[in-house]
């Protein structure tokens, strides 16, 4: 067993970006982890969203599983409307309530969806999406210290927000890394066995700046040597620095693990959705949706939204519809190209006849694959997979039909145009993320490719535990084929407070500003 489990997140790192940079020597602690230990691939979820990604690595089940596919899910009290995710989605036990039913103390920080606060034995500091003047800190005891000693800076790098002045997000981001790593400092004070501190700086630069960091990006040559480029890099340096400090406030006892839930993509090309599904006959978006849509994006509405008038205006007016349910037999129901066939039985208003869903699904994706954009004649649709072909388990029916996966260089925004140009972003998430670990009994060498589902099992482990109910599998060349000392039972999930519709709507339109939802 090893004495304590530390593990870093780099929400959206990727090789490609940190290899440069370790090549040049500019990133001196990581470069000292994969040289003590090892290093590899970590294949995200489908879809890839950092929702369904994180809630995988805290559960080591896939999301059919645990039941979070997306960063919004259907309302349950007003059927129709779709809500923001929150703790309680999460339909599995997490790592933190196995390891702390387990009798282990245990320290997590800034993870997604683990507002509101699950109760562990230690310290959890609620992660990205944050309503103003929630309770965000378990236990609420500590709180009063953290605030005191190293306040924690909640949600910020609204990315959305920041085409006119983009070196102010980097500033922004570089201020956040520094603040947050001093609150990760208090939380890792006092005996504790595991624990999860995550950054999430490197998604919200590389989605909209990934061109200045992103070899593969066709405009990188010409802004490789820009001084926002180097800003960029410098966060990285910063971030470099952190997972030192980090590593020194663990021990050398400890093993320490730093993992991405994705890795990132060049983009300079975007495609609408709704309006390709449209322009295939498969859904009638309505020209008011459409309007409230457009408006969402405009910043000036952002702001007066989140003044007490605009709640009080949003709260009394009647949400449009944003198609004509009867002309459509396919909509977009999820970020990241997430399709549902608008069945009979199943959607409010639905029309599709339950025996034809098969048959709607294989035409929709036929359909696609086939899209050409008028301008370029390329095909922005690379891939549509069925969900039946991708999801098990007893929450699958929260999966969307399909997921349409883009092409090379493609993206699917929310520009008003069917397809267009962009320069903002020019990053997007791919599968393939990052892992890295040292350790005692952690051999050098390759890790190849691994799953995130793999973390959860191989943490258990690590302290010397089990659990049968996990998707993924032990990494030994991690744990060293550790004995294992005790299996750990589900105990079911704690309870967890719920959330108000104030603060649904606060974490929706942070979500909004991040560009993950309209």
């Amino acid at each position: 067993m090893t004495e304590r489990v530390l593990v870093i997140g780099w929400d959206g790192a990727d090789w490609d970006i940190l290899d440069p940079m370790l090549d040049q020597g500019e990133m001196p602690n990581l470069a000292d982890l994969i040289a003590s230990g090892t290093r590899g691939v970590l294949r995200s979820t489908l879809p890839i969203n950092s929702w369904a990604a994180w809630s995988t690595f805290m559960t080591g089940v896939h999301p059919g599983r645990h039941g979070v596919v997306d960063f919004v899910e259907p309302d349950v009290v007003r059927p129709g409307r779709r809500v923001p995710v929150s703790s309680s989605s999460i339909k599995a036990p997490t790592l933190f309530e196995l390891l702390s039913q387990a009798g282990h103390e245990v320290r997590a920080a800034n993870i997604p969806v683990t507002f509101p606060p699950i109760p562990v034995r230690g310290r959890m500091i609620s992660g990205v999406a944050i309503p103003p003047s929630a309770s965000f800190v378990h236990p609420e005891t500590w709180a009063t210290e953290l605030a005191r000693r190293a306040p924690f800076p909640t949600n910020g790098m609204e990315w959305t927000r920041f085409d006119d002045d983009p070196r102010e997000l980097v500033e922004e981001a570089a201020r956040l890394v520094g603040q947050r790593s001093d609150s990760f400092e208090v939380l890792l004070e006092g005996p504790w066995r595991v624990a999860t501190c995550v950054f999430v700086a490197p998604d919200r630069l590389q989605h909209p700046l990934g061109a200045h960091v992103l070899p593969s990006h066709p405009d990188h040559a010409r802004l490789l040597e820009t001084g926002l480029a180097e800003a960029i890099r410098g966060v990285f340096r910063l971030l470099d620095r952190q997972l030192g400090r980090l590593r020194d406030l663990a021990g050398a006892e400890a093993t320490v693990i730093l993992v991405s839930d994705h890795g990132f993509r060049p983009i300079n090309r975007t495609a609408n959705l709704d309006l390709v599904l449209a322009s295939l006959g498969l859904s009638s978006p309505t020209r008011t949706g459409q309007l409230t849509r457009s408006l969402r994006r405009s910043n000036r509405v952002r702001r007066l939204l989140k003044t007490r008038v605009g709640r009080v205006v949003r709260s009394g007016a009647p949400r449009p519809q944003p198609f004509d349910w009867s002309r459509t037999l396919v909509y977009q129901s999820g970020s990241a190209g997430q399709l549902s066939i608008n069945l009979r039985g199943r959607e409010a208003q639905g029309v599709v006849d339950p025996r034809e869903h098969e048959r709607v699904c294989f035409e929709a994706r036929e359909a696609l694959l086939g899209f050409r954009d008028p301008e370029t004649g390329e095909r922005p649709v690379g891939e549509v997979l069925l969900a039946r072909e991708i999801y098990r388990g007893q929450h699958a029916e929260r999966a969307p039909d399909l997921i349409v996966l883009p092409s090379e260089l493609w993206t699917f925004g929310h520009a008003q145009a069917l397809t267009g140009w962009t320069d903002w972003p020019t990053g997007a998430h791919r599968r393939a993320g990052i892992v890295a670990a040292s350790g005692p009994g952690i051999a050098a060498g390759s890790l190849e490719e691994r799953d995130i589902a793999d973390l959860a099992p191989t943490v258990l482990a690590l302290v010397g535990a089990s659990y049968d109910g996990f998707d993924g599998h032990e990494i030994t060349a991690l744990t060293g084929r550790r004995e294992t000392t005790a299996a750990v039972h589900d105990g079911g999930s704690t309870d967890r407070a719920d959330v108000s519709e104030d603060q649904q709507e606060a974490i929706a339109q942070h979500l909004r500003d991040l560009g993950y939802i309209e």
